[in-house]
């Protein structure tokens, strides 16, 4: 069941604890992230760093800084984006893993896109976005960009600031940094 809350924050009430609530993540998901990522929770607003927080505020969205909806990989089947950091230190390192739904409705198949062992998780938020933000007609082609919305993930450092766009080619997941 789709859950379109996930990918249009603005309607969500005024209460922002409940944006990165697993419980908006389809039960299969939750189920995986239990099992799979137990030490692991979503990265969320109050774990941000300074500057990072400042940053996402200003994106003026009702959203999780740690997940996301769309359609990355299919036009037509919901894919889900979830960023994980540590739950007793959750600076330390990440996991950015899209979940996309199995062949014939099986169960969602886990796919570790980046992960990172190094401490500055805090700088990272990730969000939804329309690939034509950052791609022309004569651009997609060029990278064989293969659906209309693509992830953005963005290090929000205090003295750097960089971010990086993954969208789905016939060869999976491509990787690319992007003026934001």
């Amino acid at each position: 069941m789709p859950y379109p809350s996930l990918s249009l924050g603005a309607q969500v009430s005024g209460d922002t604890a409940n944006l990165c609530d697993l419980k908006r993540l389809p039960a299969d998901i939750q189920n995986r992230l239990r099992t799979d990522f137990d030490s692991w929770k979503v990265q969320a607003s109050d774990n941000l760093s300074h500057q990072a927080s400042l940053t996402w505020a200003g994106e003026k969205t009702l959203a999780c800084p740690g997940f996301a909806a769309g359609f990355f990989r299919s036009a037509k089947q919901l894919s889900y984006v979830v960023l994980l950091v540590p739950s007793d230190h959750p600076d330390s390192a990440y996991r950015f893993v899209v979940f996309n739904p199995g062949v014939e409705n099986a169960a969602y198949e886990e796919l570790i896109v980046e992960k990172s062992g190094e401490y500055g998780a805090s700088n990272f938020y990730i969000q939804k976005v329309p690939v034509s933000k950052f791609f022309d007609g004569v651009s997609k082609k060029k990278f064989k960009v293969q659906t209309a919305d693509a992830i953005l993930m963005v290090d929000s450092a205090k003295n750097e600031y960089g971010a990086v766009i993954y969208f789905w080619t016939s060869n999976g997941f491509r990787r690319e940094p992007v003026d934001y």
